[in-house]
């Protein structure tokens, strides 16, 4: 690996000072350092990628700050590039590796020797009237929601082309194993171990008791539309990106062909991650950890 992005939470004053050191570390070594252009405007360096395009510049991408800076460039991968996140944020569920002890992982990264761990992507296609398709990518969800003065919103749902249910409730919540743990997890959606191969659809606050959170493979695809009245309605993307729809607005989801691999800080991150930050499966001796 000659090629290091960095990608900073250019907001944080301690992202951006291990930003600075690790840019006089890498470029003493001889690697070139690439950093997202929100960053470089911030440190007053000039120059910059965009986030959208940074991964298919680098070998390696470095992210400086929570799992939103992750997200940020995690939905444009780029083949055979793997994303180190050293969580400089308030939970960190993607980005598990602390500022005391990214040092060791880093140069595994470097190296070529890191472990890996692939997560799936959804393809979020959006279409209305006769406009092209517009094609995104998630890692963590695809959320239809209302604003707060919206009416009850009516959402059907077709699975392999098949009307499997209508929600009436605040929204709906498509989420990865990997998104499993955000917003799902706070609508009451089930935790899945993030490399399964499924997605979940939840929905948020409900109308009706019978709707339960759904869990499916992610070989279907599924196709939304908001029936009835759409005013108020929203799909957000990551928490990132979002825009209104209308009734005449064809959502349909899919598992992506891209894949995004991360590095990964142990063997059982993700269920110490669970159990530090969540409290998951009560108390765990020392033995467990």
């Amino acid at each position: 690996m000659r090629r290091v992005g960095l990608v900073t939470r250019y907001t944080s004053p301690e992202a951006l000072e291990l930003c600075r050191k690790l840019d006089r570390r890498l470029t003493k070594r001889g690697y070139e350092v690439v950093h997202d252009l929100e960053s470089a405007a911030a440190r007053e360096a000039g120059g910059g990628v965009a986030r959208t395009q940074i991964a298919r510049a680098v070998d390696l991408l470095v992210t400086l700050g929570g799992d939103g800076t992750l997200l940020s460039v995690a939905r444009h991968p780029a083949p055979n590039v793997p994303i180190l996140g050293i969580d400089i944020g308030t939970l960190g569920f993607l980005t598990t590796c602390s500022p005391g002890d990214y040092e060791e992982i880093l140069e595994e990264a470097l190296a070529g020797t890191a472990r890996l761990e692939t997560r799936r992507l959804l393809s979020v296609s959006v279409a209305e009237g006769r406009r092209p398709a517009r094609t995104y990518r998630v890692v963590n969800d695809a959320v239809l929601g209302k604003s707060a003065l919206a009416r009850i919103a009516a959402i059907r749902v077709d699975v392999n082309g098949r009307t499997v249910s209508r929600y009436r409730g605040d929204g709906l919540i498509v989420s990865t194993p990997t998104g499993s743990t955000a917003y799902n997890l706070s609508a009451g959606g089930p935790i899945l171990e993030p490399t399964m191969p499924a997605l979940v659809l939840s929905p948020i606050c409900p109308h009706t008791l019978s709707l339960r959170p759904l869990v499916l493979p992610d070989s279907v695809r599924l196709d939304l539309r908001v029936e009835e009245d759409a005013t108020g309605v929203f799909l957000t993307l990551d928490g990132q990106e979002g825009f209104p729809v209308s009734a005449a607005t064809r959502i349909s989801i899919s598992r992506a062909r891209e894949t995004v691999s991360l590095v990964r800080a142990s063997e059982g991150s993700f269920w110490d991650v669970l159990a530090g930050k969540l409290s998951f499966g009560g108390e765990r001796d020392n033995a467990s950890r």
